[in-house]
């Protein structure tokens, strides 16, 4: 009886792994919550969105903005940013917390501009232009590298 209580699990989880990606369905940004969408309008005022995903998940839904020019921004299911991505330029400087820009601007990092944060409730991440990524903890104290 285990085994086969065990086997139905299994085929369960793979199931559910193999329709993970299709809970995700287009949508449009007046759906979005409205924290979401005041940030859109607030920080990226002057982009075309080329699409927008909801993802649904157990708690509410979680969603990504893409525009045209690459710029992605993911909200949580509380309507807050979790990640801001740009491929060409630099992330607007609103959103950056002033120990993160300082620490940047004071490092050695010349020449270079933050294209990726990412923030959950223990970190913050940043990519600089040139592929290194930092990580602080909340008390915004430098935890980690990676290039």
């Amino acid at each position: 009886m285990k085994k086969i209580l065990f086997a139905a699990f299994l085929l369960f989880a793979a199931v559910s792994t193999v329709n993970a990606d299709n809970n995700e369905r287009p949508t449009t940004i007046d759906k979005l919550p409205a924290i979401a969408q005041q940030f859109l309008a607030q920080h990226f005022k002057g982009l075309t969105v080329a699409f927008v995903v909801e993802e649904p998940k157990l708690t509410g839904s979680e969603y990504e903005v893409t525009y045209t020019d690459r710029t992605e921004v993911d909200f949580g299911a509380n309507g807050e940013w979790t990640t801001v991505e740009r491929k060409y330029e630099a992330v607007p400087a609103s959103i950056i917390p002033a120990q993160i820009s300082d620490y940047v601007a004071k490092g050695n990092f010349t020449g270079q501009f933050i294209r990726k944060i990412e923030r959950n409730a223990y970190t913050w991440e940043i990519e600089l232009s040139k592929g290194l990524e930092i990580e602080f903890d909340k008390q915004f104290n430098v935890i980690g590298y990676d290039d």
